[in-house]
């Protein structure tokens, strides 16, 4: 067996809403936060204006009027800050729209709220300086605390949206390639297996064990698959995979799966073990020995599935003519993508054996009647 191998790759989640589809549901979401975080303020400041000033006439009506200059205020902000190719020509960040608006902003809705509080007769002459600046710094605390908030948020989603179109991307890739892996078909492995039925012509019962194997076969590499399928599902289809490749070997290959009953409901991702075993006896056939051995174990430890694939022979170090050395790597990647970073997948030689080993964290069990079904 060598360290080349076809990396099948899995499915990735299907029915995930585009993002022209998402951005009604954010744009809502943003709308009712910032409509909430202003009407946490407001509440706020009336508790505020009954502690400090319980006799001050006009509070509910200069506070409502105080938070809605501050909400329009905020959102002609956050409009101005997604106006991205006017900032590229303005040569302005979206951090300086909303420091600069902040500012702007506190100073204004300061000066509208003193004419505001002269006119409803809430206050006799001009404030203070003192309480300017205090006003002032209100206003802009108020807004600051917005734009910390805000930037917050979109940092966040930034990071998750980032991250999770990397994920989709790679999911995508991983999906598209084992759709390509599940219809190609080897054309030596079909040239053999049709050279192995004309082989067999004079022999009507090794043709029919023949080409019902290869039949079989073949519906399992089409199918539809799973993200994640039963053990079983795999096992069967290389019954049916051994099956053909014995015809056409005859005594030149030997071959066993021995599969512990509570681990074939284990699910894996699909085309799991089918290249290793398809390796070994490629690369089993390079040594001198004959027959080649391949032997299949699949047994369940505490909470992992180990899948071992072993040939008669030697190992073929990556970098040789038909061994790149990518494909063991590849195949861990794809099981630690789909089940989690507790798969592993190593390799040792023992003894004129080459053995792959599978490790798998066992994530749940196959449902009964969907397996049967499948089955």
């Amino acid at each position: 067996m060598a360290a080349e191998l076809a990396e099948p790759l899995g499915d990735s989640p299907s029915g995930r809403p585009s993002a022209a589809s998402r951005w009604p549901v954010a744009e809502a979401g943003f709308w009712v936060a910032h409509a909430v975080f202003w009407l946490v303020a407001f509440a706020v400041s009336l508790v505020v204006i009954e502690v400090v000033r319980p006799s001050a006439g006009g509070s509910l009506t200069t506070i409502a009027m105080h938070l809605g200059l501050c909400f329009v205020a905020t959102a002609v902000m956050r409009w101005l800050s997604r106006q991205e190719p006017l900032l590229l020509r303005l040569g302005v960040s979206k951090i300086g729209v909303m420091a600069g608006g902040a500012i702007l902003s506190a100073v204004l809705i300061t000066l509208l709220m003193v004419w505001v509080d002269r006119m409803m007769g809430i206050a006799s002459s001009a404030p203070s300086r003192m309480e300017l600046v205090a006003r002032l710094a209100i206003n802009l605390t108020l807004l600051a605390n917005w734009c910390a908030l805000y930037f917050g948020y979109q940092l966040i989603r930034e990071r998750n949206s980032t991250e999770f179109r990397a994920m989709e991307a790679e999911s995508l890739a991983l999906r598209n390639e084992l759709q390509h892996l599940q219809g190609q078909i080897s054309p030596h492995f079909l040239f053999n297996a049709l050279n192995t039925v004309m082989a067999c012509r004079d022999d009507p019962e090794a043709i029919d064990t023949v080409t019902q194997a290869l039949a079989n076969y073949l519906r399992f590499l089409l199918r539809p698959a799973a993200t994640l399928e039963p053990l079983a599902r795999e096992l069967d289809a290389l019954e049916e995979y051994l099956t053909v490749q014995g015809m056409r070997f005859g005594d030149g290959l030997v071959t066993s799966i021995d599969c512990e009953l509570d681990a074939r409901g284990v699910v894996v991702p699909p085309v799991m073990v089918q290249p290793l075993v398809e390796n070994a006896i490629k690369y089993g056939g390079q040594a001198e020995e004959r027959p080649i051995r391949v032997q299949v174990t699949a047994r369940r430890e505490a909470d992992a599935l180990v899948v071992e694939v072993a040939n008669t022979g030697r190992w073929v170090a990556a970098g040789g003519r038909h061994a790149t050395g990518t494909g063991l790597h590849s195949l861990e990647r794809r099981l630690r993508l789909l089940v989690g970073p507790g798969a592993s997948v190593g390799h040792h030689e023992d003894d004129g054996w080459v053995r792959v080993r599978i490790r798998v964290p066992i994530t749940r069990p196959a449902a009964a009647a969907g397996f049967e079904e499948q089955r």
